[in-house]
């Protein structure tokens, strides 16, 4: 306890930037890949959004589709993928970013079309029935009824990037990973069981972090009469 205590002290400058870096990683990752699964979900989701000329069954079936493909890159391990990205983008923020992005890009896609799947039917005709066109529906009804869900899947999303950043680190040399790693190459040299304890907590002061933020912001966003 005294070596980690001691590391900290005299590493302080060091650990947050850490914090700061592993922090804004997830957090830039995490907003490209809610983006990008946002999207995914409205155009592909059986709402009318979609162009007339799609029937409901290539629109089903192209929603599959994308969450089979977002969950296929879930499944890759990640120093794997990590190795892979770093030919084309190289050494530095880049790669962790992508990586990162096609981590999240499922939990979220999931959550999404679920909640917008769960949407009583009678609830979205009476809008119709009010002259809502489909995107006031999506926008109005829809989509608010659906965020509790799809804020879960972003939660989800956020949990397992915080814990691949430190993987990340291979290719970035950012967040918790860096100490983490140095520690583990140098293990039984001085100092390096502290590096690899600040490498391993880190990362679980930064997940409540943002569970903190995520109390607060689904307070703030869920609308007042679904809230349990």
């Amino acid at each position: 306890m005294g070596d980690i205590l001691q590391y900290l002290s005299t590493n302080a400058t060091d650990v947050q930037f850490y914090a700061q870096t592993h922090f804004l990683l997830v957090l830039y990752s995490v907003a490209i890949a809610t983006v990008i699964a946002l999207v995914l979900a409205l155009v592909l989701h059986t709402n009318q959004l979609t162009p007339p000329s799609w029937s409901r069954t290539v629109r089903a079936g192209s929603q599959e589709t994308a969450l089979l493909i977002a969950s296929a890159l879930l499944t890759v391990p990640s120093l794997a993928l990590f190795g892979l990205l770093q030919p084309i983008f190289g050494f530095g923020i880049s790669p962790a970013i992508v990586g990162l992005t096609l981590y999240g890009i499922y939990p979220v896609l999931r959550n999404t079309v679920a909640g917008l799947s769960s949407v009583d039917p009678a609830v979205l005709e009476a809008a119709r029935g009010i002259g809502m066109g489909p995107i006031r529906r999506m926008a109005r009804v829809q989509l608010p009824l659906a965020w509790p869900v799809v804020l879960s899947g972003i939660r989800v999303s956020v949990l397992i990037m915080v814990s691949i950043a430190a993987v990340g680190a291979v290719v970035s040399g950012l967040g918790f990973g860096k100490p983490l790693l140095d520690g583990l190459t140098r293990l039984g040299g001085a100092g390096s069981f502290a590096q690899v304890v600040v490498g391993t907590l880190g990362p679980l002061v930064i997940a409540a972090v943002f569970e903190i933020a995520f109390v607060i912001i689904k307070r703030l966003t869920t609308p007042r009469g679904i809230r349990v």
